[in-house]
């Protein structure tokens, strides 16, 4: 063999080793690039995950403590006014009672702190009376006595009539408690919240496979909705799938998805 030969024999050698280390260098790049990208999928799916028990061990009445259900101030101002019962054979009735002492009882039947007498248009007023269930009641001689159960700041007013006689009057004007509504929503919301991350794993193997890409980009696309740290979370599944889609040669689909 000559010298010129052995000169390009030499020269050969040497573009395929070369190009066998470029070779290898990007496959441990893209290998590399792959495990960054699950391990992002993996710790978004997890925060998640997380998220969504807290949901579940989550007290129903913190739930209601959220500004969705109740009002920013914790207390309100309930007014009324007290009238005497219309009488339609006479034609009376129907006029304000100044005077009257109209008290609030608390759930268990006990004096509060809030009462207040009527005026000459038979209106009253108590301010700052927190957000609880309280009775109110309104006692006159000759008239039946009255027991209101109601929420203060259920109504903007309570219109009230003495009726003549004897015995109670009792009546429970609440609302509805959103209890029931707040805690099926909270069971729903954490229930898809798990739900999402758990495809976040799913998606996270799916990667690790490198069988089918598209397939693993659309179980990512759904742990999105995991919502783990709030934003942090879909940010790092985000990510993640940014960076799977930077390295599709890691997926052996990847000659049909071109």
């Amino acid at each position: 063999m000559s010298d010129d030969e052995d000169l390009v024999v030499h020269l050969d050698l040497d573009d395929e080793v070369e190009a066998a280390v470029r070779r290898e260098s990007e496959e441990d790049a893209l290998v590399w690039s792959s495990n960054v990208a699950i391990g992002l999928i993996v710790a978004g799916s997890f925060l998640g995950l997380w998220f969504g028990f807290l949901l579940f061990a989550a007290d129903p009445h913190d739930v209601l403590e959220n500004p969705l259900f109740i009002d920013n101030k914790n207390t309100a101002t309930v007014n009324g006014q007290i009238l005497t019962a219309l009488d339609e054979g006479n034609l009376t009735g129907g006029d304000p009672i100044e005077g009257i002492q109209v008290i609030l009882l608390n759930i268990d039947d006990e004096p509060s702190s809030h009462s207040a007498y009527t005026n000459r248009d038979g209106r009253f007023s108590m301010e700052d009376v927190p957000h609880n269930s309280f009775i109110l009641k309104v006692s006159h001689p000759g008239n039946k006595t009255l027991r209101i159960t109601f929420n203060p700041g259920d109504q903007a007013d309570l219109s009230l009539t003495l009726t003549p006689g004897e015995g109670t009057i009792e009546e429970d004007i609440r609302h509805d408690s959103h209890l029931d509504s707040a805690v099926l929503l909270a069971s729903v919301v954490a229930s898809l919240t798990v739900i999402a991350a758990l495809f976040g794993f799913v998606g996270a193997a799916e990667a690790r496979r490198g069988k089918r890409y598209r397939r693993t980009q659309y179980l990512c696309g759904l742990a999105l909705f995991s919502r783990g740290g709030i934003f942090i979370g879909p940010m790092l599944i985000l990510a993640g799938m940014g960076m799977l889609s930077a390295t599709k040669r890691h997926f052996d689909d990847f000659d049909d998805e071109d």
